[in-house]
């Protein structure tokens, strides 16, 4: 009987001990997140499984159309965090804009360059850089001109041997419009992300040719970062807790969303978010499960290097910046899932 009774007193200690035991307090973020694009995963899935909830952040995900957007809504406050590229970071800092990056998204760079059907490629089978030789005194189409993705497109085209004024390049804008700008032939090639280049390929409207998320193209684009996260310099200055808790969460998003088995429910995830009706299925799940790897946490001072220097050489920036110049030092330089 006095077993009992004191096993029962332990018992009941113990469930108050839990129940006194507080939650941990949410604090309010927004964060921006490109809509239709799977570039955002790392967010998405995060706000999906909860695992910003879990680290204390009630998240509002706010839509925003592209990367000026994102650095506009991040440097005015209107957004707590947002998505955008290295080369977009350094500009704006060199700008004196308040932004710094405080995680990474990608490690890999997530583009490939399209060939419309109908182009003759006699050396495709000869891969990066041979096959440039067929898209000589062809019309390439980027997204702008003077940006990063038009300065990747003449990489590939000067890293093969060429010169930027063997082909005419041409601001088509983004895959929405770049998609009917190849199927007339008003472009014969065009340096895309994802859903376009599985759109493409289960279309047969154009081939891969070039992909750098794959290492192909030139060396200096392998295994390089292009976007991360940034916040404002007041955030990280006044809410370091906040700048915490969304870097753990994210950690938590990628290596669950990491994981072989998790691949159906991520891909059920991303159907949510990410409506592409010319895939089928099994095409749809092949296109998430090619891009988890261009996925990381981590921002390398090689990838804060070479976009600064790519800049540099194109004139849109007078001196590199380092790493230490554009990302908190709270920021991960690399990482290992647990």
């Amino acid at each position: 009987m006095r077993e009992r009774i004191i096993a029962g007193v332990l018992a009941l200690g113990l469930a108050s001990a839990v129940m006194a035991e507080p939650a941990m307090a949410q604090e309010k973020a927004s964060v921006g997140y490109y809509p239709g694009a799977l570039i955002s995963m790392p967010v998405l899935v995060a706000s999906e499984k909860k695992f910003f909830e879990k680290n204390g952040l009630a998240v509002e995900l706010v839509p925003v159309a592209s990367g000026p957007a994102m650095t506009s809504a991040v440097a005015s406050g209107s957004v707590t965090f947002v998505n955008n590229s290295w080369d977009n970071l350094i500009l704006a800092v060199d700008k004196g804009l308040p932004v710094r990056a405080v995680a990474g998204s990608t490690v890999k760079v997530p583009f490939a360059l399209l060939v419309r059907s109908g182009i003759a490629l006699p050396h495709q089978a000869e891969g990066y850089p041979g096959v440039v030789k067929d898209l000589v005194g062809k019309n390439w189409g980027v997204l702008a001109l003077g940006v990063s993705v038009h300065f990747m497109a003449q990489t590939i085209l000067t890293d093969a041997g060429y010169k930027v004024s063997d082909v005419t390049f041409l601001a088509v804008g983004l895959p929405n419009t770049a998609r009917p700008a190849l199927q007339r032939g008003t472009v014969d090639t065009y340096l895309s992300i994802e859903p376009l280049l599985s759109i493409a390929a289960a279309s047969k409207e154009a081939v891969v040719v070039v992909d750098l998320s794959k290492n192909q193209g030139p060396k200096v684009f392998h295994d390089l970062g292009y976007n991360g996260w940034w916040a404002s310099t007041s955030t990280i200055k006044d809410k370091p807790e906040v700048v915490a808790r969304f870097g753990k969460a994210l950690e938590e998003s990628y290596c669950w969303f990491s994981k072989p088995e998790n691949l159906d429910e991520v891909v059920g995830l991303m159907k949510k978010y990410v409506k592409v009706p010319d895939l089928p299925d099994e095409a749809f799940k092949t296109m998430v499960k090619g891009l988890l790897p261009t996925f990381g946490p981590e921002i390398t001072p090689r990838t804060i290097d070479t976009w600064a220097q790519l800049l540099v050489d194109n004139k849109q920036l007078a001196a590199a910046k380092t790493r230490k110049d554009v990302v908190a030092d709270s920021a991960r330089e690399s990482f290992r899932c647990p």
